[in-house]
């Protein structure tokens, strides 16, 4: 794509900073005692971002990986939505409260569920892409997964049929250098893997997934080739989780405090917004304007999903047996008349 324009890199930033915001309040209250469960993004914003930017948000899906709250903001979420989901309340749009927190769905916005086992999303995904393609629909669908859930069997198929098919996809991997508290090294016998895609006969490319000006154009390109029937591509965006793997883990056990520190000067909002103002696309006062106003947004929906009643207990079987419909969307039935 071209040069993305001043509008798109502060949308851009304003869904990156929403994302850490969330972040750090889901973290603050975890340690209050008022939270549960955290997935921490911080450190893959860039990503979430990059795919917001170079997708078609009206019509393209998103499988998620359960970094990606940025990539999710982009496709259409809200802070009040993602606090309801981390809180669990019946408010939740993704789950109705029934899942831990990112755990991400959406049929209005096109977010394909994710679950807790790592990665079968990635082989739903290509499923939907597979039904796109025989819907006569020019969806694409983004396909995030970490560079742990690549090394899983469940992938290559997945790579496989749609190379096989020439779907519309593009395989985002997110290489944070670790599975939980495993190293890349031991995980993966190539320290790239963005090399694997050649044995699907598509292009791979790797970049820094931390800056948002590298990851665009590669993520541009793919979901280009997807849309033009010219199949999928495999993205290696390196990042780096800053926040343990889950509130759960205790990351001093494998990662030094000096590494951590190390990677936090490569911080991808930091870089963007010193971009932003160098450009002069945001003064120095918008930019704290726009990160206090994105501080209050997230702490109102925060202060409101806490207020928020739990679901019924009986709504736990909603959507489990047959009698409970979903509506048909447009998308479902192959329907390309223009949107309301």
């Amino acid at each position: 794509m071209a040069e993305p324009d001043p509008e798109q890199l502060r949308t851009a930033f304003r869904w990156m900073l929403i994302a850490r915001a969330v972040d750090d309040v889901m973290w603050t209250l975890r340690r209050q005692g008022k939270g549960h469960f955290v997935v921490s993004a911080a450190g893959h914003e860039a990503i979430g971002a990059a795919a917001g930017l170079s997708v078609d948000l009206a019509q393209d899906f998103l499988a998620p990986h359960y970094r990606d709250l940025t990539a999710c903001l982009a496709w259409g979420a809200q802070p009040r939505d993602v606090m309801a989901h981390y809180f669990g309340r019946a408010a939740d749009p993704f789950t109705g409260g029934r899942q831990p927190y990112a755990h991400w769905g959406s049929t209005r916005l096109r977010i394909i569920s994710q679950e807790g086992p790592q990665p079968n999303v990635v082989s739903h995904a290509v499923g939907v892409a597979y039904a796109n393609k025989y819907l006569g629909s020019s969806a694409v669908v983004w396909i995030g997964f970490g560079d742990g859930g690549a090394q899983k069997g469940e992938v290559h198929e997945a790579m496989n049929f749609a190379a096989i098919h020439r779907l519309a996809v593009v395989f985002c991997v997110e290489n944070n250098l670790y599975t939980q508290s495993v190293p890349l090294r031991l995980e993966s016998s190539v320290p790239s893997l963005a090399v694997r895609a050649a044995s699907y006969g598509m292009p791979g490319v790797s970049v820094d997934g931390m800056d948002l000006l590298e990851v665009l154009p590669a993520a541009s390109e793919a979901v280009r080739r997807a849309r033009a029937g010219e199949g999928p591509s495999l993205l290696e965006a390196r990042a780096y989780r800053y926040m343990p793997n889950t509130s759960n883990d205790d990351d001093t056990r494998y990662r030094s405090r000096e590494e951590v520190a190390e990677w936090r000067t490569r911080d991808p909002i930091a870089r963007l917004r010193g971009l932003l103002i160098e450009r002069a696309v945001l003064s120095e006062a918008d930019a704290v304007s726009l990160e206090a106003e994105v501080q209050d947004e997230v702490a109102e929906a925060a202060a409101w999903a806490e207020t928020q009643p739990d679901a019924e207990p009986g709504e736990v079987l909603r959507h489990t047996w047959a009698e409970s419909q979903v509506g048909a969307q447009a998308w479902m039935t192959g329907d390309t008349s223009p949107r309301g």
